[in-house]
């Protein structure tokens, strides 16, 4: 009695299916592509941005990948949750999941521990408040000169793009999105700065980009110069602007994800001893943007403008209570 032929992983098992059958290749051939359109690509990038933090963990710890157990997931989102919300970790643990159901293996993920911590993090999460403090410019000078540095010659690729990422992220008023999908091409340089058309946001849904100017400044944390040197030093000249660093100091080909933004921030402002350090995400460079702007004078349509808000009542939200600090009547009350 033959058993049923099993799923081909790529178009080369199909072709090399033990038949003659023209009919049964197309039927394979057929298979293969419903098997592929099964996930959706921003899935497909989830996941495998997933799989690829928990590799390197599991890498970095001297823990097994494959097939990983429930000590090694446990011990993962116990560090995580440090820096990542619940959902995100959700969703590393489906990627953990659907990487060993492709490959026949037991998911840890689905053990009662592995569970019990996940509900456990839910939990803490829910009781603990997580509104994005803004970062002033002081705030990133300070994240930018944390950033490490090689001890033996010029800072490695990392730390190039994560200081690129961070003074560009700042002082566009990036949300961690835009600056996850911005390309090579989406970057024009002009004499006074950098032309920056952002393909897709949150206030452009229907896709047809919206610019943005960043001028060059000149100094220690110019934008454009630190973009210039990340770009010289990966090589970059189309295709994904910020782009994964691999532990060894090897370019990855694809972008990186908006999480990935959210773990430079958090990382840079941690390593900078900021205060409220818990309170600071990905959101923080955008927020600060708009708060250190308003603080500085800059009128509110020109910020409005540069962060690309439809809403008033949305941008009033960073604005008002700095103006309503400066313009409050009890200080004019004589005591």
């Amino acid at each position: 009695m033959s058993s049923e032929p099993s799923l081909p992983s790529s178009p080369t098992e199909a072709e090399d299916a033990p038949t003659r059958d023209p009919e049964f290749r197309d039927l394979m051939e057929e298979a293969l592509s419903y098997h592929e359109s099964a996930l959706s690509e921003s899935t497909r990038r989830a996941y495998q941005a997933g799989w690829e933090d928990f590799a390197d963990f599991c890498a970095e710890h001297d823990l097994p990948l494959m097939p990983s157990t429930e000590h090694a997931v446990v011990l993962f989102l116990t560090e995580r949750a440090r820096r990542l919300s619940a959902s995100t970790l959700k969703q590393r643990l489906a990627a953990i999941q659907h990487v060993h159901d492709q490959r026949d293996e037991e998911s840890p993920t689905r053990s009662k521990p592995v569970r019990d911590v996940m509900r456990g993090i839910r939990r803490e999460e829910d009781r603990t408040p997580r509104q994005a403090k803004a970062l002033l410019s002081e705030d990133v000078k300070q994240m930018v000169d944390a950033l490490p540095t090689g001890e033996d010659g010029p800072p490695g690729l990392r730390a190039l793009r994560n200081r690129a990422l961070l003074l560009i992220g700042y002082a566009g008023a990036l949300r961690r999105s835009e600056l996850a999908v911005l390309q090579r091409e989406d970057v024009k340089d002009r004499k006074e700065g950098l032309l920056i058309t952002i393909p897709e946001s949150k206030t452009d849904q229907k896709g047809e980009g919206q610019q943005i100017a960043i001028r060059a400044v000149g100094g220690d944390y110019c934008p454009v110069a630190a973009l210039a040197e990340w770009l010289g030093a990966a090589g970059i000249e189309s295709g994904a602007l910020f782009r994964g660093v691999r532990q060894d100091g090897r370019l990855r080909p694809n972008a990186i994800t908006g999480q990935t933004v959210g773990n430079v921030v958090k990382d840079a402002a941690q390593a900078a001893n900021l205060s409220e350090a818990d309170r600071i995400t990905g959101h923080s460079l955008r927020a600060g943007h708009i708060t250190q702007a308003s603080k500085n004078d800059v009128p509110d349509g020109l910020i409005q403008a540069h962060s690309r808000h439809k809403s008033d009542r949305a941008f009033r939200e960073y604005v008002r209570p700095e103006k309503l600090m400066e313009d409050t009547p009890s200080a004019k009350l004589g005591l």
